[in-house]
């Protein structure tokens, strides 16, 4: 059984933590760089850029 990936978008950076933005949460994880690179090299999470998604809705608004 396959999972689906996990949409996720980097909103910023707090010194050397690093905002993580999920579907389901009002606000973003902060988290470290190691485990930032491991979720950029992992299967399960698929990062999107957050700004084209924003630039898409304000459009068809």
């Amino acid at each position: 059984m396959e999972k689906s990936q996990t949409k996720v978008a980097l909103v910023g950076n707090l010194g050397d933590r690093y905002l993580i933005k999920f579907p389901n949460l009002k606000i973003p994880v902060s988290v470290n760089k190691n485990l930032y690179l491991k979720m950029q090299n992992s299967d399960m999470y698929n990062f999107v850029d957050l700004t084209k998604k924003q630039c898409q809705k304000s459009k068809s608004a």
